[in-house]
């Protein structure tokens, strides 16, 4: 595709290319409302991401490479970001650089009242947080209202939003905003308000609120259930440790597993990813039950509430514990949090 279309003022764009992810659909008629899409290519993306969000990676990945020749750009730049996501899935990151620098590119060379600069903007934003600041892009301002993303866009803008707050540790305010966002949104954009659901969640968790964080949880996996939507618990599995071995390990033995096998491969390219790109040290050294026991104990969970939450006895924790500080080089709970999501 040639740079000279990108300083075009009058982008055709045949709708919103995030189909499922903006969409207004009831749960359990997600495979419908792909097809009910006027534009073929709209519902090929629809049917793109759903796969994806089925964790039908391969499939998936299949169906974002067959949009890649299309000129609508909106639709490529959303078929290049949704294959790089199903590759980082999988554990290949060795193209995700790229497009981030590409996206980035192509968004300072478009007008400033183009859409399609506004779903690029989305992409860098999602990227840049859930990756935790990587590339050339800054971070939005502290008003939410910095993002000036269409309607559609926002509450995926503030999950993200939310989620690099949670990262800050400012909880109460991430909090709010999710909340505030999901009020926004409720009953007309499940998907977004799967991943929201799970940001408040994890906040909740974070302080400790058990009810609060079960309830978010449970009314995610309502949502995401009549369509089988299991990436987002998949991509947050690491924040979501605790709450989702308590709503779903005994609940939902069959789920539970999937989810978490899937997960250690996906955590295992985040890590790749975010260390190269940061300098950080998260960790690849633990196993999936180390990690989880990790992550709950450097949020100030007591050895008595992680052996609750996984099933496992209060000395197999302190036992964990003991193998994760000789992995780690590190002495104390809160030393972990840097090793951690």
């Amino acid at each position: 595709m040639g740079t000279d279309v990108f300083g075009e003022n009058n982008i055709r764009l045949p709708g919103d290319p995030l189909v499922l992810t903006t969409g207004q659909f009831q749960p359990g008629e997600a495979v419908e409302f792909c097809l009910r899409q006027e534009n073929p290519l709209l519902s090929r993306l629809g049917a793109a991401e759903l796969s994806y969000f089925r964790g039908e990676i391969d499939q998936a990945y299949a169906s974002f490479t067959s949009l890649l020749g299309q000129e609508e750009l909106n639709v490529y730049v959303a078929a290049v970001v949704g294959k790089s996501i199903c590759e980082l899935a999988v554990g290949k990151t060795k193209e995700l650089f790229a497009v981030y620098r590409n996206v980035s590119r192509l968004t300072q060379q478009l007008p400033e009242d183009s859409a399609l600069k506004k779903l690029c903007e989305y992409f860098l934003l999602y990227f840049n947080i859930i990756l935790y600041n990587f590339g050339d892009v800054e971070l939005p301002a502290v008003s939410v209202d910095a993002f000036d993303m269409p309607g559609s866009l926002k509450p995926m803008a503030f999950y993200a939003y939310c989620h690099y707050l949670l990262a800050q540790g400012d909880v109460g305010r991430a909090i709010g905003l999710a909340e505030g966002a999901l009020v926004s949104s409720e009953r007309s954009h499940p998907v977004s308000e799967i991943y929201l659901s799970l940001i408040i969640s994890v906040g909740y968790m974070t302080r400790k609120t058990w009810d609060k964080a079960e309830y978010y949880f449970n009314h995610a996996w309502h949502l995401a259930q009549p369509d089988g939507l299991i990436m987002p618990f998949v991509e947050l599995r690491g924040m979501l440790s605790g709450v989702l071995e308590k709503c779903l390990r005994h609940q939902e033995p069959k789920q539970y597993k999937i989810i978490s096998d899937f997960a250690n491969t996906y955590h295992g390219s985040w890590v790749s990813v975010h260390n190269e790109l940061t300098g950080d040290c998260i960790s690849d050294k633990l196993t999936a039950i180390e990690y989880n026991v990790a992550t709950l104990a450097a949020h100030g969970i007591s050895n008595t509430e992680i052996s609750e939450f996984l099933g496992i006895t209060v000395n197999s924790v302190r036992a964990h514990l003991r193998n994760i500080f000789n992995k780690l080089g590190v002495d104390s709970r809160k030393e972990l949090i840097g090793f951690v999501i």
